[in-house]
């Protein structure tokens, strides 16, 4: 492992990178489970290992060492740097998957729902933490660890983590495609909404991702779907009192809801254990349809309360 990049020789890279990914996994883990109020195992792959903080901590740090003697230039490097890094990625995850992992869509100056200010300007200060408090002790556990003996476990974990990331590859391929079959699922029974009332209610409730709960577990989301079913038969039964077209049409709507849940159900329940894993990880990950439908339905929304 004598290649090097930028300077750094490939054995300390990995080193690096291992650690790193170990540490962003414990750190969104916690977090996310801590807001969760359960645990939550994140992440792309199952073991204990978050990507893309091993990716971003190594590129960041091999690519600013130059500047790490300036703390101004440290700074605004590293909100440059992780912030290119974080957008290639949101990029490359919606080429490859077409779904997004996350969203900033709601947060204020983001763009393409992939980056925001609040989030680089938060890069910029884990860049100064990475370099000044991680860095210093992350190098001495690695050296602490004898070079013949690191090279074998970097092997050995290298050969793991090709076969976890390959499975979970494979899963998520699965997942773009049955993300995929539930967009054409709720548009088919959306079509039978259109031009009443319920089109907007439902829109809405697809906007809250109620519909889109797939993380769920089946015995939670049956609950839901019967509480679901009960307040939309309420909903229909509401609105067809005033509106004669709805009332002549309202049993053939509820008749294709049952169908639509029948079918939404059938699509969850062919979902592979792996990809449950990345929906409870990512509660909020929608494919990349879906998010565009949010933001035309975002941006009708602010046009009508201006014109209204």
């Amino acid at each position: 492992m004598s290649f090097e990049i930028l300077g750094v020789d490939l054995y300390h890279i990995l080193s690096w990178f291992i650690v790193y990914s170990f540490m962003g996994w414990i750190w969104e883990s916690c977090y996310v489970s801590a807001k969760s109020k359960k645990w939550v195992n994140r992440g792309f792959v199952s073991g204990p290992f978050v990507t893309i903080y091993g990716v971003g901590a190594v590129t960041v740090y091999v690519i600013l060492r130059p500047v790490a003697g300036n703390i101004l230039e440290l700074y605004f490097a590293g909100v440059a740097v992780a912030t290119i890094l974080e957008y290639v990625t949101g990029v490359l995850m919606e080429a490859i998957f077409h779904t997004n992992w996350w969203d900033y869509s709601d947060k204020k100056f983001n763009f393409q729902g992939k980056i925001c200010l609040g989030s680089s300007v938060a890069w910029g200060f884990f860049t100064l933490i990475l370099f000044y408090v991680f860095q210093p002790v992350v190098g001495d556990l690695v050296e602490m660890v004898p070079r013949k003996t690191g090279i074998v476990l970097v092997y050995v974990w290298l050969a793991g983590y090709t076969v976890d990331f390959a499975f979970s590859a494979a899963a998520a391929f699965d997942l773009r495609s049955k993300m995929k079959k539930l967009d054409v699922v709720w548009d088919e029974f959306q079509e039978n909404l259109r031009d009443t009332k319920l089109y907007e209610v439902a829109e809405e409730a697809r906007a809250k991702a109620e519909v889109y709960r797939m993380e769920l577990p089946v015995g939670k989301w049956n609950d839901m779907v019967e509480e679901r079913k009960k307040l939309f038969r309420e909903t229909v039964e509401r609105y067809s009192a005033n509106d004669s077209r709805l009332l002549e049409t309202k049993d053939n709507i509820l008749g294709k809801y049952e169908e639509f849940v029948q079918k939404y159900g059938d699509v969850k329940k062919s979902i592979r254990h792996i990809s449950r894993r990345h929906l409870r990880a990512y509660p909020n990950m929608v494919s990349s349809f879906e998010r565009r439908r949010r933001l035309t339905l975002k941006k009708n929304r602010k046009q009508n309360k201006k014109s209204a």
